[in-house]
């Protein structure tokens, strides 16, 4: 018996290692939410303003695009994005009839602690390039060149699969316009306000793979939907 024990034992503790790495034994630590690599898919529309020297744009911005994670330190992490944007403008008879596309990408770092079971605190801070072109045919031709400087912070409550974020955020935006064809000039401008505040719900699906909304107001005014896993 002393020896079928020694022999079993071995196999006892191999099978209850696994067991702590499964995903069920995952749920019940909240090792979901522990910091790590991690890639994303997100599609969002928002409204903003581009303010002139002598005008002051509505725009409507569409982005899809995609971020990888990983993790520098404790809680700390880089990130990567960039993808696809379509842009429209509204107040303006020159751009007003084109529509544009183009791309953007920028680095973020942020930060998300994970030691409380409930309530956390994050912030971020990105840094985002945004080129956009409209050409209507031989007419006219313009291009939209934009730079973000981003930073964000607010509380994080985790409730078993759900996840809810909400805070404030500042950004700093600077560009200029490029127009050629019937009308030639270079436009300069910038943020109409530089301020707003977000809220956001998501919701783990699996222990790795979850789904979340976004909504912002302020200087920019729209909703994300975001897939991530995480790895």
């Amino acid at each position: 018996m002393k020896q079928l024990f020694r022999r079993a034992a071995p196999a006892a503790w191999m099978l209850a290692s696994c067991a702590a790495l499964s995903p069920a034994a995952a749920w019940a630590d909240d090792s979901p939410f522990d910091p790590g690599g991690a890639t994303t898919l997100d599609l969002g529309r928002y409204r903003t303003q581009f303010e002139f020297s002598a005008m002051t744009d509505e725009v409507h911005v569409g982005r899809f695009g995609v971020s990888f994670s990983e993790p520098v330190a404790e809680d700390v992490s880089f990130i990567l994005h960039g993808g696809y944007l379509s842009l429209d403008v509204d107040g303006d008879p020159v751009t007003t009839p084109l529509g544009y596309s183009g791309r953007y990408l920028g680095l973020m770092g942020r930060y998300e602690g994970h030691r409380g079971d409930y309530l956390n605190f994050s912030t971020e801070v990105s840094y985002t390039w945004h080129d956009a072109s409209g050409d209507g045919g031989a007419n006219q031709r313009s291009e939209l060149v934009w730079y973000e400087t981003r930073f964000a912070a607010g509380p994080v409550v985790r409730l078993g699969r759900w996840r809810f974020m909400g805070g404030g955020y500042w950004r700093r935006l600077t560009g200029d316009e490029t127009d050629g064809g019937t009308v030639e000039r270079h436009l300069d401008f910038s943020q109409k306000a530089s301020g707003g505040a977000y809220l956001g719900l998501a919701y783990y699906v699996e222990y790795n793979g979850s789904l979340a909304l976004y909504a912002t107001s302020g200087a920019e005014r729209g909703v994300k939907l975001v897939f991530k896993r995480e790895f």
